[in-house]
């Protein structure tokens, strides 16, 4: 490592590899929280025509979380067979 000379001549060792470790650590952070915001972005502005945001399943008020069979659940309104995906 590089070695500095202080005012009172002592050699100070640097530490540079604090701040490597640090910076690495920062990076990790904002990365983690960039990626976040990409995935769920979409999450943040979805809502119901009525300005709500849906509920659990991804259904608006006055529709019902409903099997369609082979594994697919939709919602449907109520009483009415118009069913679309749930919002994610």
């Amino acid at each position: 490592m590089k070695e500095k000379i202080n005012k009172t001549g002592a050699t100070k060792k640097s530490r540079r590899w604090v701040w490597i470790v640090v910076a690495f650590i920062l990076g990790i952070g904002i990365g983690y929280t960039a990626h976040y915001l990409v995935v769920n972005w979409h999450s943040f502005f979805v809502t119901c025509p009525n300005g709500n945001k849906p509920d659990k399943h991804g259904c608006c008020a006055g529709e019902v979380y409903t099997d369609a069979g082979g594994g697919w659940m939709v919602c449907c309104p109520d009483g009415g067979d118009n069913c679309f995906p749930p919002i994610k």
